[in-house]
């Protein structure tokens, strides 16, 4: 709380004001305890409360919206405490709106249960996943028609998400899977390659051999060194040179697998651009099949935000903005502003500023609402397990994300509550349409 806050009677709270709520979370509506007023029914609320004082911080306000605080009504003895009006009374504060408040703060609280519970699955269903990768790149020479299979299975199994009528999450992965790690980045292209292919509108098959092909792109790389896979420096002309025929050596592994001929371009392509700055063979334009396109997009995105060297990975905003900004000519316009529109301008693992100057962590976007993503919250009174995560697509539109932040920009205490990971990943679930159109009783 800053150093500046004053008592002021409920009754001169005004608009503009940054306010401060003495009280336990579940004892009001509001999405938190601090907060900036931006309009009339906010004041409402308060009024409901039955509070006789709240804590008022002019550095946090508009200049406008500053009003003298009348030391004869609230002198500097008042306990810091919140005093609500009807403490006297032995029982609840009673009325009806007090009742609505409390019961909206319920609501609120359960949907915030259901929140970390799908939180949970996804990341559980996102290690298996990461398991099975693991077992196809290792198995894939020596069992290539049963590796194959298993892929499938797993294509088929992420794919359901998206062709089973319900809406899609994508999610940001707060854990870590420990030897995993190293295949991480074959599943976040699967994840994202997949979720293009399906918002272009392509068949259940086409969004199917997508996936197929994403989980084997990188098929070649078995066949380079290890140290020149996990350099963290620019590698040298030969070891780049080297590098670049990881393309080639896919091929020829997936033919001996029995691959079929959509995943071998995807192999062979998959480091071309539209603008012909590609390799290996500096193809352009058409001469680049749609489905290479889509997962080149989805692999350069991954290794801006997930760079060998981490000092150099770009946050998920960053990584959108330099694509879209400085790189555009090297994809398909399409697929490009297909990708924006799916991860949202604050794509998950984007540290943001909301406009009550409250700090959080974008977690997922909302399918259709990409600037009101859900955003896990810091707050210095709420244990970090515990933490508050707001979804933006039902909260009032007056709250929104005003500015994305560099995690080196955040104190160290907020940045270790909110723990962006140095490593971004994905995976997605689903969400009923149903428990979509049902806002939380009091949401504006």
């Amino acid at each position: 709380m800053s150093d500046d806050s004053q008592l002021i009677v409920i009754d001169q709270v005004r608009i503009g004001m940054f306010i401060k709520l003495d009280l336990s979370w579940f004892e009001h509506s509001f999405p938190m305890n601090s907060f900036k007023i931006t309009s009339q029914q906010q004041i409402d609320e308060l009024l409901g409360l039955k509070l006789r004082h709240v804590r008022y911080l002019p550095s946090k306000s508009d200049p406008l919206s500053a009003t003298p605080v009348d030391r004869s009504i609230v002198p500097t003895t008042v306990p810091t405490a919140t005093v609500p009006a009807a403490s006297a009374a032995p029982s609840a504060p009673a009325g009806q709106v007090y009742a609505s408040i409390i019961d909206a703060k319920r609501a609120r609280f359960e949907k915030l249960q259901k929140q970390r519970e799908e939180i949970a699955r996804c990341e559980e269903k996102f290690v298996k996943a990461a398991t099975v990768v693991k077992s196809i790149n290792k198995l894939i020479f020596s069992q290539p028609a049963e590796t194959i299979q298993e892929a499938s299975k797993l294509v088929d199994s992420m794919a359901e998400v998206f062709l089973s009528g319900t809406d899609t999450v994508m999610h940001l992965i707060q854990q870590t899977a420990g030897s995993e790690e190293m295949y991480f980045h074959t599943l976040n292209v699967s994840v994202l390659a997949m979720m293009l292919a399906h918002e272009m509108k392509c068949s259940p098959a086409q969004i199917k051999t997508v996936g197929i092909a994403s989980l084997f792109h990188d098929l070649g790389k078995v066949n380079v060194p290890e140290h020149i896979l996990n350099k963290t420096g620019p590698l040298t002309k030969p070891e780049q040179n080297f590098f670049e025929l990881h393309t080639q050596y896919g091929v020829e592994v997936g033919q001996k697998a029995g691959l079929p001929a959509t995943v071998l371009d995807v192999i062979a392509q998959h480091h071309e651009f539209m603008d012909g700055s590609g390799y290996p063979h500096h193809l352009k334009g058409e001469a680049i099949r749609m489905p290479s396109r889509i997962v080149t997009i989805a692999n350069v995105y991954d290794n801006l935000c997930n760079h060998n060297d981490h000092s150099l990975s770009l946050t998920p905003h960053e990584a959108l903005s330099t694509m879209y900004a400085h790189r555009r000519t090297q994809f398909d316009q399409v697929v490009m502003a297909t990708l924006v529109k799916s991860l949202g301008v604050y794509p998950p693992g984007t540290l943001v500023r909301l406009s009550n100057e409250a700090i959080g962590l974008v977690m997922n976007v909302n399918v259709g609402k990409p600037l009101r993503p859900r955003v896990l919250m810091y707050d210095a009174e709420i244990p970090k397990e515990d933490a508050i995560i707001l979804d933006l697509a039902e909260e009032s539109k007056e709250l929104s994300i005003s500015a994305s932040i560099r995690p080196g920009l955040l104190p160290r205490a907020i940045y270790e509550y909110l723990n962006p990971r140095k490593r971004v990943n994905y995976y997605f679930d689903s969400q009923s349409k149903k428990t979509q159109s049902n806002p939380l009783p009091g949401a504006r």
